[in-house]
């Protein structure tokens, strides 16, 4: 069951990042063009804060209960957390930078219920969208990364 659950974050990693990238385009162009906010918008953007929500709640569960988690780690004799690279990435940097990046896209989505301008909407959006993207581009651990690399597609 715990590699189904890891397998499933890193399946929405994917989802959240494509979701993003489409929400990024809709917006920008929504902005540029200065066309009135459509249900489309609206549909891709809560698309994007659900599927980022429930990676949330599967990370959490990952960092407490999981095959490396704070509750079920023993860390090793004279280890400290801040001092290696693989539970500090993992322990902090990770979940840190992913729920800042959530927050942002969650920001973003609640752009559709305000009550100003479209173009308003679309330009606040986008660079909430854009810096959660950065922030999740930079937070995953992606193949190169040393240490704490993971796959692109594990279990496949």
């Amino acid at each position: 069951m715990q590699n189904g659950l890891v397998h499933l974050h890193n399946l929405l990693r994917w989802v959240i990042i494509i979701l993003l990238l489409v929400s990024i385009f809709k917006s920008y162009s929504g902005w540029k063009s200065g066309r009135s906010f459509t249900a489309s918008d609206k549909r891709i953007w809560l698309f994007t804060m659900v599927a980022a929500h429930i990676t949330l709640l599967l990370g959490i569960l990952q960092v407490f209960v999981g095959r490396y988690g704070i509750l079920t780690t023993e860390l090793p004799e004279g280890v400290t957390v801040m001092k290696d690279k693989f539970y500090r990435f993992f322990w902090v940097e990770h979940p840190l930078m992913m729920i800042i990046a959530i927050v942002l896209i969650t920001l973003g989505r609640g752009m559709s219920k305000k009550a100003v301008p479209d173009t308003v909407k679309f330009k606040k959006a986008f660079w909430f969208f854009i810096f959660a993207l950065i922030i999740i581009l930079i937070a995953v651990p992606w193949p190169f990364r040393e240490g704490v690399a993971r796959p692109l597609f594990p279990g496949i």
